[in-house]
Order: C-alpha cells, then structure tokens, then sequence
C-alpha cells in the first residue's frame, strides 16, 4: 500500500515539474533569441515574372539522338526555354555534348549559349564554343552551327584548332560525314603550323 502511496505522489510530481521545465525552455528560446536581423535575412532571387510567364522553361534537359549513320549525339544543357508562340525554337544555356564521328572517335561539345530548332534539326551554338576530339584535337570558335540529324557541322567565323603537333587558324571550317567518315575542310585564310611528333 506504501508503495501504491509513493507512486501516486511522483506521478503528480512530474505531472506538475515537467510542464513547468517545458515553459522554462520555450521561454528562454524566446528571451535569449534576440531581435532578428534584417540584413541576415534570406536574399529574394531576382527573376522577371513576367519573362516566366512568357516563356516555356526547363533544367538540366538531355536531348539524344541518332544521326543518319548510326552514329550518337548527346546534347545536355543547365536550362533551356522555348516562346509559347515558337515551341519548336529552344534556347539553351551551358550546352555540352557529344557527338559520335565514327565507331571510334568522338566530339565533346561546350558552347555558353544555344538556339536549337527541332523542326529543321539544327541548333547554333554561341559564345565559346569549344570542340575536343577523342584523336586529343580541340577547335574554338564563336559560332558553331550544327545538324542534328546527319554529321554536319560548320563554323561561320574564324577557328582556332590545335592538337598533336597542329596549330590551325582559318576563316571558317566544315565537318561533314558522308558514309560514316568525318571529313574536316577549312577555308578562307589558313594558317598551318605543323610539327612532326618525334
């Protein structure tokens, strides 16, 4: 029976302590908290409403496909949008890729900017355009206009290519694929600097 008696006095203990425990804490989270600090506030993005309204919007988008002879192409991007009135023109920022030359080598793409239009199957790249092949070649140029559906690529402004014992610049270039090998053309003012690999 005593101990019955004691149970019964801690159960009303605790039935008392802890609320008063639970309102001591909250209260000290409210009292030592202090006042907060606007310029630790969150920042707010800075977005056009009414640019996202307008425009069809997507991240990180992967576009993949088979050109004419069989070959890959992989085009990955950071975003991409698309006007509601012009679905079938996207524009892509951050573009990487790579497209397949034969069933040995290979192109890696970089460019910054892209404007890709499905219904043609083309897209031109912009702005550092960056093309590295598995053979350890790498073209730069500013604009790269490429098909998307057979191997076609052609550089409308000047081009700089170097590689193992190669240092091309000329005005333009073109890379085509007919029957499975990429055939690469430069054009305009040429210049070769060549060193033979000892």
């Amino acid at each position: 029976m005593a101990r019955d008696n004691l149970y019964s006095k801690a159960v009303v203990w605790v039935k008392i302590t802890l609320p008063l425990v639970a309102i001591g804490l909250l209260s000290s989270l409210f009292l030592l908290s202090g006042a907060p600090d606007p310029d630790a506030a969150l920042p707010y993005a800075e977005v056009n409403i009414d640019q996202i309204a307008r425009e069809q919007r997507v991240t990180e988008p992967r576009f993949a496909g088979v050109l004419g002879d069989g070959q890959e192409i992989i085009l990955t991007a950071n975003a991409v949008s698309a006007e509601a009135s012009r679905t079938e023109r996207i524009q892509a920022q951050s573009i990487n890729g790579r497209m397949d030359l034969s069933r040995t080598d290979f192109l890696t793409i970089q460019a910054d900017f892209g404007d890709i239009d499905m219904a043609a199957q083309m897209a031109t790249l912009t702005e550092d355009v960056v093309l590295q092949s598995s053979m350890g070649y790498r073209v730069e140029s500013e604009t790269m206009v490429m098909a998307l559906d057979v191997i076609n690529m052609r550089s409308p402004t000047p081009i700089h290519v170097t590689g193992p014992g190669l240092d091309v610049t000329a005005d333009t270039m073109e890379i085509t694929g007919p029957d499975g090998e990429a055939i690469l053309r430069f054009n305009g003012s040429v210049r070769v600097l060549y060193e033979p690999q000892s």
